[in-house]
């Protein structure tokens, strides 16, 4: 796991759950009194599950959901960090998902072959639904579906997933059927100047 994604975890822990005072305890708890993560190098994908594994605890919460709210926080972060391979204006959750299994994990083994990214394959039989398949050895499939919700947020769509097999429970890779509906903006009301009567 690249250290970009451990520098994403500090960020989500330091804005969610108490700042750098619980970023440190975590390290601590994991045996590292400080420590930076680079993000261009590869660190052991043992050291983020220990990190998340020691936050759920410490959070008294289910691994599974503070995965998924990782996730739903890592996709803002990721549409900036990879905006060069997001061009176009028209794309939408659907689109980013789809594009991420192909020509954006290609451009990025371009710049580095060594990378490992997941294996994501899309199908869409009609416009509000998708077909999404995740295959990849860490088995993050929470952190995928919290990142298919971040990107519904981001887009003001609702996603809904439905998961029919998932590799936690012996599959080869997980299924997610997704439905998309958009969700009307608020609009801005206008304001009336001070002082103005009110007839």
């Amino acid at each position: 796991m690249y250290g970009m994604i451990f520098d994403f975890l500090r960020e989500y822990v330091e804005e969610r759950h108490g700042g750098r005072e619980t970023w440190n305890a975590l390290l601590k708890a994991n045996h590292k009194e400080y420590k930076i993560y680079f993000p261009s190098i590869e660190y052991p994908d043992r050291e983020i599950v220990a990190l998340a594994v020691t936050a759920a605890n410490t959070l008294r919460l289910p691994l599974s959901a503070v995965l998924e709210d990782f996730g739903a926080f890592l996709a803002t972060r990721l549409l900036s960090f990879y905006h060069m391979y997001i061009n176009n204006d028209r794309w939408r959750s659907f689109e980013v998902i789809e594009n991420a299994g192909g020509c954006i994990h290609h451009a990025i083994n371009r710049h580095n072959p060594n990378r490992k990214p997941p294996k994501l394959i899309t199908n869409r039989d009609a416009e509000g639904l998708m077909l999404l398949q995740y295959q990849s050895h860490r088995k993050l499939c929470h952190v995928v579906k919290g990142i298919v919700r971040g990107l519904g947020d981001h887009f003001h769509e609702k996603i809904t997933i439905t998961e029919t097999q998932c590799m936690l429970d012996g599959a080869d890779s997980c299924i997610m059927h997704l439905e998309r509906q958009e969700i009307s903006r608020p609009t801005k009301k206008s304001r009336q100047p001070v002082g103005e009567a009110v007839n």
